[in-house]
């Protein structure tokens, strides 16, 4: 056999590259697909347990079907694709959105579908991929009752983080309390008038106000918020109702003009409920000593219960500063004596990290309705790599709190993610206690929490 010159070879390319283009062709690789028909019921007690991103879609399915009594998406066709390219090509031709809007998201439904990006999805957290294939899974739910694309964004998307609340609360990672909670606090938290459920229902208007600062708050919490509404009143039947007709007023016994309007008072009454009025108390920085220590019940999805303990191991000169070194696990923790900001992390003795400048979860005196911004960069040593971390504290409240070492008047302080809004914990600071009662971070993969269990400040 003659072999072409490497001239000829490349000419070659060029015709066959040509007629492939002609033909209206594509040299993005196609999907793999894995078709999924009624998968074993699956209970994943943390993301620790979930290997596949079938064994994730086992769990989803399980408790929507089973714990939702939501109807099956069957069979329901999971279409991998390898890169990121491939993907925004292949959903690009169905989503009818510009190339760089599938190229940004990790997973896309259409119909009986469900499109991963599998570069999207390496490096991700089972519990984080959990929450969004479980939104997505709502989506293929609207279309396997008939409502595919023909609700207002409002309603689909609110239903979509209504399932995957629900999926995180059935599987135990987050209660659907916390979830709703969360994002009731995230809206009294939000900047700007309410968007009206008409200023979120087509699709271009709901793009356009969540690229705005808060936007996610705009648009994903006020939905999740209305659609928890209607199923709280009238049931998740009422929705499927909804979903199958598109009769509004037939599903939910009122308008949508009405029921937006209540929606609307509710928001704003909720808002007032929350304006932080300034307290009387306040508490002023305390002094810490050498032997101080909290003990904490340490919670989380999948994890044993267990305690860790935070102790004033000794003071110090760090990096010209005088400083507490509270140790917790195996780190230590710098805090500047003036401010109780946090210096650097160091663990066997050894520098991995700081924070420039030093993070301040705390601003004294302490009152109700003060704000402050906590940004800093975040260096890790180790790895020589930066990271700038830009928050909003809030002190919410100054409320009672029951944990197990007893019952403290406490501030509750609120972190939130700048710009998005996102709440990012709760913690409950007690004077009495000079240090934390109760934190609960929240996590993609569920809520972390702590609580006091004992203390020794004396």
């Amino acid at each position: 056999m003659q072999c072409m010159s490497a001239t000829a070879q490349r000419i070659n390319f060029l015709y066959c590259f040509l007629a492939l283009v002609a033909a209206g062709c594509s040299l993005h690789d196609p999907p793999r697909v894995i078709p999924i028909s009624n998968p074993p019921a699956f209970r994943p007690r943390g993301p620790q347990q979930l290997k596949t991103l079938p064994e994730a879609l086992a769990a989803i399915v399980t408790v929507c079907t089973a714990d939702l009594e939501l109807p099956a998406v069957e069979p329901l066709y999971v279409n991998l694709y390898g890169d990121t390219s491939s993907y925004s090509y292949y959903t690009g031709l169905f989503s009818g959105a510009k190339e760089n809007k599938p190229r940004l998201t990790l997973a896309l439904p259409h119909e009986n579908q469900l499109h991963v990006n599998l570069e999207r999805v390496r490096g991700q957290s089972w519990g984080a991929l959990l929450r969004v294939l479980a939104h997505e899974y709502g989506h293929n739910i609207e279309y396997v009752v008939g409502a595919g694309g023909t609700v207002p964004r409002w309603v689909s998307e609110g239903f979509a983080e209504w399932v995957a609340a629900k999926v995180m609360d059935g599987l135990g990672w987050e209660s659907y309390s916390s979830s709703l909670g969360r994002t009731v606090r995230e809206l009294s938290h939000y900047e700007s008038p309410y968007p009206l459920l008409s200023e979120v229902a087509s699709a271009p208007d709901w793009t356009r106000i969540s690229a705005q600062p808060q936007g996610r708050v705009a648009t994903y919490d006020v939905a999740f918020f209305a659609v928890h509404k209607l199923i709280e009143s009238k049931g998740a039947s009422a929705m499927m109702n909804y979903l199958a007709s598109r009769d509004f007023a037939a599903a939910f016994g009122r308008s949508p003009e009405d029921f937006a309007r209540a929606v609307a008072a509710e928001l704003d009454a909720n808002y007032d409920a929350t304006a932080h009025s300034p307290a009387a108390v306040q508490a002023e920085k305390p002094e810490w000593k050498a032997g101080y220590q909290w003990r904490y019940a340490l919670s989380a999805p999948g994890v044993k219960p267990g305690l860790i303990a935070n102790e004033v191991t000794r003071e110090e000169v760090f990096d010209g500063t005088p400083v507490y070194v509270l140790a917790a696990g195996r780190n230590e923790y710098p805090h500047d004596k003036e401010s109780l900001s946090v210096l650097a992390t160091v663990s066997g003795g050894k520098t991995v990290s700081k924070n420039d400048p030093p993070s301040l979860p705390l601003n004294w005196p302490l009152k109700v309705g003060l704000r402050w911004e906590n940004q800093y960069v975040l260096q890790d040593l180790e790895r020589k790599q930066s990271e700038k971390i830009d928050t909003e504290v809030v002190v919410a409240a100054f409320e009672t709190i029951r944990v197990r070492a007893g019952t403290f008047p406490a501030f509750r302080i609120e972190t939130y993610a700048a710009p998005g809004g996102e709440l990012i914990s709760d913690q409950w600071y007690a004077p009495a206690v000079k240090w934390f009662v109760k934190s609960r971070f929240y996590r993609e993969d569920g809520v972390v929490e702590q609580d006091l269990v004992s203390f020794k400040t004396e």
